[in-house]
């Protein structure tokens, strides 16, 4: 109800439009991708669901103009589209009210903030940047499921300054991309290993099958994670 009114009195100061094509939407539809956009996106109508190897949530398939948008963002966010894609997850997720957010970093060094932060920012609840890598790694684009977990065995850790009284609060992992879940799993143990209950994982796409080994020759995307 709040975010309608919040919604509403934004519009009467600039017309509402859809971020992709610019062109009028409906008030309460104010930042977020139109219906035409959607379709051409390939975003479903509604959340995807799963519990392997974790329960997930994700808002579209990660092929297509999906995968197209999400690796061009990863580069470049452009904040008005992503925001858009990342709102309609956030409009169609279900988790608990007093849930907290939890990015997992990029294996990549970077200064600026990673892509899985800017979604969990934009998801609008409670985040907490936690997690920690205790070392670089190498990029999983071309490892199969048991290098990968190889490779990201104890690669986290879990900064609780200042949140230790709070750790009976339920996490949700936010990430870009599910492929394998390896990485979705460690940053679990290390969350959990800590004192910290995790009910899934939060994302913008979801691998599509086959591709429980990257190296499949016919493979539909590819993800750090």
């Amino acid at each position: 109800m709040l975010n309608g009114i919040l919604k509403a009195a934004r519009s009467l100061l600039v017309e509402p439009s859809c971020p992709f094509c610019r062109q009028p939407v409906d008030a309460f539809a104010s930042g977020l991708p139109c219906p035409d956009c959607r379709r051409r996106l390939g975003v479903p109508s509604a959340v995807l669901k799963g519990e392997d190897p974790l329960p997930w949530q994700a808002l579209a398939h990660y092929s297509g103009a999906v995968r197209t948008f999400v690796n061009r963002q990863r580069k470049a966010p452009e904040p008005s589209r992503l925001n858009g894609l990342v709102q309609l997850l956030a409009d169609r997720c279900t988790v608990e009210k007093d849930a907290v957010l939890v990015p997992i970093p990029s294996w990549r060094r970077q200064q600026r903030r990673s892509f899985a932060d800017l979604i969990a920012t934009g998801l609008g609840m409670e985040h907490r940047p936690i997690l920690r890598r205790t070392r670089a790694g190498v990029g999983q684009h071309n490892l199969n499921r048991q290098q990968r977990l190889a490779n990201l065995r104890g690669v986290f850790s879990v900064d609780n300054t200042g949140v230790a009284h709070n750790n009976d609060r339920i996490i949700w992992l936010v990430d870009d991309i599910l492929t394998t879940g390896g990485t979705a799993m460690a940053a679990r143990s290390a969350l959990e290993a800590s004192g910290h209950r995790v009910a899934g994982l939060i994302c913008l796409a979801r691998t599509p099958s086959p591709c429980r080994d990257l190296r499949y020759r016919r493979r539909q995307g590819d993800t750090p994670g």
